[in-house]
């Protein structure tokens, strides 16, 4: 059985893939280095995996924003953390959203 199409995991974009990024980003993204590259690496510790796993068990899968229940949820900081660790960590600023609302989200600049 074939995966059903995502969007492109660049925020904004609005291509179908398989999976992660289309063509042009993924030449994007290697060209040129991400600014942030230390926070990044928070999303990679098992802290995060801990947490973002609460918070999708909590909201039991439903998306905060259009009530969808799916396995693929992404977890938002509601209020953009831009490198600040006690944003980042703070739970009470996680949410569960939907692809599709997240890069609703994301291109709004929220």
């Amino acid at each position: 059985m074939q995966r059903p199409l995502a969007y492109c995991s660049e925020p904004g974009c609005a291509v179908r893939v398989p999976r992660g990024r289309c063509a042009t980003h993924a030449l994007k993204r290697d060209e040129q280095a991400r600014p942030n590259v230390d926070v990044r690496r928070w999303y990679r510790t098992e802290r995060w995996t801990r947490l973002r796993a609460g918070v999708l068990a909590d909201a039991a899968y439903q998306c905060a924003q259009c009530g969808t229940v799916q396995r693929e949820l992404e977890v938002d900081h509601v209020t953009p953390h831009r490198g600040n660790p006690a944003l980042f960590w703070n739970r009470k600023n996680l949410q569960a959203l939907c692809p599709h609302c997240h890069a609703q989200k994301t291109n709004r600049g929220e």
